[in-house]
């Protein structure tokens, strides 16, 4: 053998080898880049997170319970605001109708009782 066909045997030999190297880069990346596998890796992800955020909140909690409880109000009293409010309302205005019944009924009475006297 010549010098030169040696020298491209080893070339040949060199761009095979770097061409194995691409197609199996390429075949790596699709493994990775596959729907099913970033939708799996962002599912655990997010499984991973709420994990670590459910384990802060329980150490928060148990730290402070008193400010824990005030949220917990505070949150309750918020998403049942509307229905609180009418009940209040019913209430109060059931209590201002009732004093104002009590109030007629005494200046009848005492109509009754002047007219009574009158006579």
């Amino acid at each position: 053998m010549s010098a030169t066909s040696v020298k491209e045997a080893r070339a040949r030999g060199e761009a095979d080898a770097a061409k194995a190297r691409l197609m199996s880069t390429v075949e790596e990346v699709k493994e990775r880049l596959a729907p099913a596998k970033l939708t799996s890796d962002a599912v655990q992800a997010v499984k991973d997170k709420s994990i670590v955020m459910a384990d802060d909140t329980v150490t928060a909690v148990k730290d402070k319970p008193a400010m824990a409880a005030g949220i917990a109000t505070a949150t309750a009293l918020f998403i049942a605001r509307k229905p609180l409010f009418a009940a209040v309302s019913r209430w109060w205005n059931k209590d201002s109708s009732d004093s104002d019944t009590q109030h007629t009924n005494n200046t009848r009475a005492r109509q009754t009782a002047g007219a009574t006297e009158e006579i």
